[in-house]
Parts: C-alpha cells; structure tokens; sequence
C-alpha cells in the first residue's frame, strides 16, 4: 500500500508538471535552454526506489560531483554573468533518463547560487525512479577519488578539476597521490592536504612520472596545497594577507623567482562527499623562489622555514643533511643574539636588510602575531661570492586582529586590544633601534609609498570585498558552514574593513617615528 501512495503521488506530481513546465518525456536528454519550454504529458506510473540510479550525471558531457549522502550534483557556473549556461543534462546509464522537475531559467542566476537553491532532478529506469538534486555554485571544484581515506602516508587516486567560467574545455583531469599536511592544523578535523600531479608514459612500461601544470593561473608545477581554512572565521584574512605580500615584499625583491605564493578559492569532494571550501595553493619551494639544487653547476642555495621558536627546518631533497647545510642559519642566530655592535657591523654581511624590513612592516600592518617566532621562510642565496639571507612570511590565518584561543583546541578568536599593539619580530626591532643601514628612514619613505597602493583604504576595501563576492556569492561560505559547523564562521566583514583602515591610519602617526613606535606595548600570548 505504502508503495502504491508512493507510485501515486510520484506520477500526480510529474503530471502536474507536466502540464504547468515541460514535456517529461523529451526526444532529447533534458537541456537548461529548451526542456522548460516544452508541453506534454506524463503516461508512465512511477515507484520510488532507493536503488542508486545515477552513478554518473552530465553537464555538456562531463560528469559531475556529487555528495552522496544528501544525492546532491554540482555544477560550477560563472556567478559574474547574469545569463544561465546552456548545456544539456544526460544520465552515464544508457537505461536511465533524467528530468529537471524545477526550473532554474525562472530564477535569478546569482542568487540562485548565492542561496545554495537546489533543484530537483528526476531519475527514470524502466517503472521506477529516484529524486536528486542540483545546485549550482560559482567556484571551481576540485573532485578526489582514492581508494583509501587520504592519511598521512602517500594515498593515489584520480583527481578532476571543474572551471567555472566556461564549459569549453573546462575539465582537467590527472593521476595524483595526496597526504595530509600542516602543523597544529592537523589537529583540525577538516585536513589541508598536498597533492601530486602524475601522468602515465605513453610508451615503455608505462610508469607515472610527474605532470607539471597551470591550475586556475597559477604556476605550472606538479606539487599543489589544498588548505582547509578552518581556524579563520572569515575565510579571507590569508587570501588578503597574501595578496598585500605578492605585491609589496615579493614585488621589491629583485631575484629570478617569485617571493610569495598563490591562493585561489576551489570547492573540494572526496570521495562522493563534499568536504567544503579550500585554497588551492602554490608550495614555497625552490622552484618558486629559483633557488639552486645540490648537486649543480652553481653553488647550492638553501631554504629555512621557521616552524616553532628556536625550531628550524631545511627545506628540499638533500643526499646528506650536516652542519655545512646549516653553516649560514647559524651564523644569522648567533648575530641575532649578538651584542649591539656585533649585530650592528655583521647583519648586514648576513642578510638583505631591506627584505627583513619589508617583512616588519607588513607584520605591523597585517597583526601577523603568528609570525614573531614562527611561519617564516629564509631564503638563502649566493651572490656575489657569498651568501645572503632574505625573508618571507607564510600561513597567515592568525592576522588581522585573530589571535590563539587557548582554551578552545587550536581555533582563533578576536582581540580588540592588539590593533593598538605591536608586533614584536626580533629581527626588525634590531635594525630599527640601531639604525642599521638607515632602516628608521627606509621604513619612513617605505610605509608612504605603500599606503599609496596595498595598504590605502581603497585598496583595503576593494580587495575584502573582492573576496566576500567569492566566497558569499558562490554559495560556498554557508555550505560549508554546514558541512563543518564545529569550524568558526563570522560575516562580520564590513567592521574588519573598518579596522584595517583604523590601524592603518594609527601606523601612519607611529611609523613616522619609527623609534618611538618600538616603545609601545607588544602583544604577548
């Protein structure tokens, strides 16, 4: 009886369709720009099933991912344009027919995907049929398919990344291996990964070797960041923090690689499971900054990153670590700790003072309380018959008035008291105080030349902006609210635009005076 209401219900609801929308029985599969204006009717009694029906559904001929759980399908559109794709829906069954049971033409396109609205799809073999969903977002999306749940040993699978601004050519598809990585952001639920591209020869025994591409304009390489953006609530301070470095510090530093690193905002399924909103980023490696490699014609180049206080790591593949890998960071600590004159006469034989400077700055300007004993990259270069020390930070989610909450298990929360504070980063100080290379005039004219560009309010403004559009209007933030709801989420976007602006202005008065600006209270954990 149960499943005759069901048949029942199911068949009145389609002809009622029927005759209000579309023809449910089409000459050709369903189409975003043609079914709803169809008429006909419905002559086939249906039975609910709970039998999985649509393994695969198409968009324009590409399968697409798909949350099993909620049996809800994605499409990536471009949220910028007001005009719905056109394309055609197809079931990867031969046997199975779907149908579009609501009408996304009726709709407004951007706050369809802005509201997450779902539409109702209908899949039909032979007298039974199961209901899904579709929902359309503005990002990409990255799909990963393992065999095995991604720990933290290498795991291979298949990944698949779908564009949003076109559906020309708006696949691309490679072998990949995936890890978990991050420090204390392992201890979050939500996992940040790093993924390897691979392909298979052609020819010979066909082995996987790397595959080197451009994702969403980024650099052609094989090895990619997928970052969880758990602990920051507003999902947008690294992505401001790190677009503010790539054009100030990175911009300055005249070398043959790029002193920063790229993010952009993707979407991510595992497995038939949607698992939120990431950034798909750029590794700093040595490819990125083109540092040279052991074992080549020119002197081997080295690369530090600062994880802890006082622990530091050499980063790349070397044969053998051992003290001549270490001989230059060593020498920069001991100066670093070194009595004023000491310090004053040697640092500058170590490191290129102005980096470090570009690096104080932006951490007053960014509140990158993070970065005073940690997350700093030193790359390390030989030139002109030695080596030099440049600088560079990284991880930038505690910014921005974003401090450690130690009584909640690695999560941020707001602190109204550090916008007034400074940030102490040792290094900085130093020169500051001993003028060392005339640091107190170069960080004068330097702060005025960038409150011109990366640091005006204007620039501020437009670029938080920017980034709410993405996340806020491609659906993504409140899905992934959802999806992670033990996370922090905050849409308290307009008064970070005004404290930002606010302590921009109050580093005008301070910076004007660089030494007296060392004296105010610092911010301690």
């Amino acid at each position: 009886m149960r499943e005759k209401k069901a048949a029942l219900g199911i068949s009145m609801l389609l002809l009622f369709l029927t005759g209000a929308f579309f023809l449910l029985v089409p000459v050709e599969e369903p189409s975003m720009d043609a079914v709803f204006r169809a008429e006909g009717t419905w002559s086939v009694s249906l039975t609910s099933t709970e039998e999985e029906l649509l393994p695969e559904l198409y968009f324009e001929g590409e399968a697409l991912p798909c949350d099993r759980e909620s049996k809800t399908f994605y499409v990536p559109v471009d949220m910028n344009n007001s005009q719905w794709e056109t394309g055609t829906f197809a079931s990867g069954d031969s046997g199975v027919e779907v149908y579009l049971l609501d009408n996304p033409l009726g709709d407004d396109k951007q706050s369809a995907v802005k509201e997450s609205r779902s539409y109702r799809l209908l899949a039909v073999k032979a007298d039974v049929c199961r209901e899904y969903q579709v929902v359309f977002t503005g990002l990409p999306i990255l799909c990963i398919d393992t065999e095995e749940e991604i720990r933290y040993d290498e795991v291979y699978g298949q990944m698949r990344l779908l564009l949003a601004e076109t559906k020309e050519d708006w696949v691309f598809e490679s072998r990949m291996s995936g890890h978990i990585r991050g420090g204390s952001s392992r201890l979050n639920p939500k996992k940040s990964y790093k993924m390897t591209l691979y392909k298979q020869n052609q020819t010979g025994s066909g082995e996987l070797r790397k595959n080197q591409v451009s994702l969403l304009g980024m650099r052609e390489d094989d090895e990619w960041l997928l970052y969880g953006l758990y602990s920051e609530d507003t999902k947008i301070r690294d992505k401001l923090s790190l677009d503010i470095w790539n054009e100030s510090g990175a911009a300055v530093m005249e070398q043959k690689g790029h002193y920063g690193w790229h993010m952009e905002y993707i979407e991510v399924f595992q497995n038939d499971t949607y698992w939120g909103l990431y950034g798909l980023m750029e590794p700093v490696d040595y490819k990125q900054l083109a540092l040279t490699k052991e074992g080549a014609a020119q002197p081997e180049e080295f690369l530090y990153k600062q994880k802890d206080p006082g622990v530091f790591e050499l980063k790349g593949n070397h044969v053998v670590e051992d003290e001549a890998h270490f001989q230059m960071l060593n020498a920069y600590l001991a100066c670093l700790e070194a009595d004023d004159q000491v310090f004053a006469e040697k640092m500058p034989e170590l490191i290129d003072v102005d980096s470090a400077l570009e690096v104080w700055m932006y951490l007053q300007a960014v509140l990158g309380m993070d970065n005073i004993e940690r997350n700093i990259f030193y790359p390390t270069l030989y030139e002109d018959g030695g080596y030099r020390m440049y600088f560079m930070p990284w991880d930038m989610d505690y910014s921005w008035g974003n401090v450690h909450d130690f009584e909640a298990l690695n999560r941020s929360r707001f602190s109204e008291e550090i916008w007034t504070m400074r940030i102490a980063w040792k290094l900085g100080d130093r020169l500051i105080r001993l003028d060392v290379e005339d640091a107190r005039q170069k960080v004068i004219r330097r702060w005025k030349e960038l409150r011109k560009t990366v640091y005006s309010d204007e620039y501020l403004r437009e670029r938080i902006d920017a980034y709410v559009h993405q996340v806020m209007d491609s659906g993504a933030f409140d899905r992934n609210e959802i999806r992670w709801y033990d996370s922090q989420h905050s849409r308290e976007f307009e008064r970070l635009k005004d404290l930002a602006c606010e302590r921009m202005e109050f580093l005008d008065t301070w910076l004007s005076d660089p030494l007296s600006y060392l004296a105010l209270e610092e911010y301690q954990e």
